[in-house]
């Protein structure tokens, strides 16, 4: 029998993109049985499913898992890194101290489930290594730490532990092998487990959905309901379906049994809650602003197939970490990434396999964006305009969602294809981030500029970021206005950028010769200061203090003010935050004249 699985929500169609990517993964590994490659099927709305494959999903999926987030991997990966940084001189103390953190950490865990006589000699001999000349011993621990942790069981429950708490946890809570009673499961035990509360479920509902369209009488029915009469939801059906015809039977499923909001025309004998869907479930007594008719027993009624299907959600998505905040307030989050859109499934399929990729490469945010769209063309223009970038991040310990929806509207899928690696220059990383971050939400990047443009003064930073985090920004704000000429604006923000450079140069060479007749203090720190006044006010939106600022900046450079500064007052030609910034970037740049001519042009 086979069943249509629909794209919809962007939750199903992230467990439809894992569930065929599990799939695809079982068929590759000869996981799941050849004869049964054409059991999933992709076609324009989604998946179309047999389900005879379903007993084969269960190992499927924990292998992919296993092979996804190995630890032999993981932890292989990071050693031969260190070994690098090893051998360089002067180096070595530190990378032995990470060497050392990881054989230890993990080893402890392997020691803490199986007996490894070799892996606990090699955690003795570790403590011996102190040194460079030791760096024999140090390659002899770590090759007995590596073939232990590649030994199949041994990385089976290291990966096992290691999913189900950190990126599992956050889909699900703590249901079925999930639950912390459940730790000493094996890999077979683990399998049983989704074998019997999620497969099991979703074969018998289906089976019934099939038996009511297809029984030629009310004893057909009620001889299959009595065939599982151990599931729980066919109990209550068996004692209200007793006695009655088929029509009536039949009738009483239609307008008793609720429908499921997510795959719709199937029985939904669940609740769309935090077990079945973490991030954005709501435990069912809790969940009073979902109850209709006053109806608490199914708030939000999903099918077992639709709660199979999010299950494999986890598998569709791109997970990866994420710094929130800047600089030492920054917390690192563990984040899941999926691209919606109103494409056809095989695209949204394709676009999310691109962009898990580019996301395990490190790739900066702006430069995924840039490629998802490179294909867009003028007839696909609704589709661009229609792309969103879901990312969430889920505590379910403090019951806590960080949930963010990025939109690519059309002009900013323009901008990622003109401007294509303009945002190179800002770094560090962070602040590239959450300047495209702030931009796909629709807000104005300002926000981020002007934190970057302070970190640049504490750090007495000299290099072209901010002024193209200033110039970005502009070019941003004006496609959103339909502008599509930019050489006047992007010729305007650059000679408001070199003025401030020639307001520096002219304070440098009054210190120079002031230093040269009596002390002073050095042109870096009246630079700073100066900075940072107008970095205050042009934050606040005080125009008066900035405007204030630089008259006495000019009279003391003896330089005439640009005509340019006088308009941003009437925001005639550039606004004031564009003004301000671009001039508070230059007074912090000296010695780019290489590096602008490659810049600007």
């Amino acid at each position: 029998m086979k069943v249509q699985l629909r794209m919809g929500e962007w939750m199903i169609t992230m467990g439809l993109v894992g569930l065929y990517r599990v799939f695809e993964y079982g068929l590759r590994n000869e996981i799941i049985d050849q004869q049964y490659r054409q059991s999933i099927s992709v076609r324009p709305w989604g998946l179309e499913l047999d389900i005879d494959v379903l007993p084969q999903l269960p190992k499927a999926y924990f292998l992919y898992l296993i092979d996804e987030y190995s630890v032999a991997k993981r932890d292989s990966e990071k050693l031969r890194l260190y070994m690098k940084q090893a051998e360089k001189e002067g180096q070595f103390p530190q990378a032995l101290s990470a060497i050392k953190k990881t054989i230890t950490d993990t080893g402890k865990k392997v020691l803490k489930y199986f007996s490894h006589q070799p892996l606990a000699n090699a955690l003795a001999a570790l403590k011996q290594v102190k040194k460079p000349e030791n760096f024999e011993l140090l390659a002899t621990c770590i090759h007995t730490f590596e073939t232990a942790l590649h030994e199949p069981k041994i990385n089976e429950k290291l990966t096992l532990n290691y999913f189900k708490a950190a990126i599992l946890k956050a889909f699900f809570g703590q249901v079925s092998f999930l639950n912390v009673s459940k730790n000493s499961l094996d890999l077979q035990g683990h399998i049983q487990e989704f074998q019997k509360d999620y497969i099991v479920p979703a074969q018998h509902d289906l089976q019934l959905e099939h038996v009511l369209t297809d029984a030629k009488s009310s004893e057909e029915i009620i001889a299959f309901l009595d065939k599982y009469k151990d599931y729980q939801p066919f109990k209550s059906l068996k004692r209200a379906w007793k006695n009655k015809t088929l029509e009536n039977i039949r009738s009483h499923a239609d307008n008793t049994i609720t429908k499921c909001l997510l795959l719709q025309e199937h029985l939904a004998f669940y609740n769309f809650e935090e077990m079945v869907f973490s991030p954005i479930g709501v435990a069912k007594n809790n969940a009073f602003n979902f109850n209709w008719n006053l109806e608490d027993y199914q708030p939000k009624p999903i099918s077992s197939l639709a709660k199979l299907v999010l299950f494999f959600a986890p598998a569709g998505a791109a997970i990866y970490l994420k710094k929130e905040g800047f600089n030492d307030q920054g917390e690192y989050r563990t984040y899941a990434g999926f691209v919606q859109s109103d494409a056809a499934f095989p695209e949204i399929l394709q676009k999310n396999n691109h962009f898990k990729q580019l996301k395990q490469q490190r790739e900066p945010f702006d430069s995924i964006v840039s490629k998802l769209v490179q294909g867009v063309t003028k007839e696909a223009e609704y589709v661009a305009d229609h792309l969103l970038f879901i990312e969430f991040s889920s505590d379910y310990d403090s019951k806590k969602t960080h949930l963010h929806y990025y939109h690519l509207p059309m002009y900013l899928a323009k901008y990622f294809q003109i401007y294509k690696g303009k945002l190179d220059y800002i770094r560090p990383y962070e602040y590239r981030e959450h300047f495209v971050q702030h931009v796909l939400r629709g807000a104005d990047p300002a926000i981020v500029v002007y934190p970057y443009l302070r970190y640049c003064i504490e750090k007495g930073y000299s290099h072209i970021g901010p002024y193209i985090a200033v110039r970005e920004r502009n070019r941003i704000l004006q496609l959103k206005k339909g502008v599509k000429d930019m050489s006047s604006t992007d010729k305007r923000v650059y000679a408001v950028f070199r003025s401030g450079q020639e307001i520096r140069k002219a304070l440098e060479q009054a210190t120079a010769s002031k230093a040269a007749e009596q002390y002073s203090a050095s042109s870096n720190k009246k630079v700073n200061a100066i900075a940072y006044r107008l970095l205050n006010a042009a934050k606040a939106g005080n125009q008066k203090s900035f405007m204030d600022t630089l008259f006495r900046l000019h009279m003391s450079a003896e330089k005439p003010i640009s005509p340019i500064f006088l308009n941003a007052l009437h925001e005639r030609d550039l606004d004031f935050a564009t003004v301000a910034n671009a001039f508070i970037a230059g007074l912090l740049s000296s010695g780019l004249q290489e590096e602008q001519e490659d810049v600007v042009s």
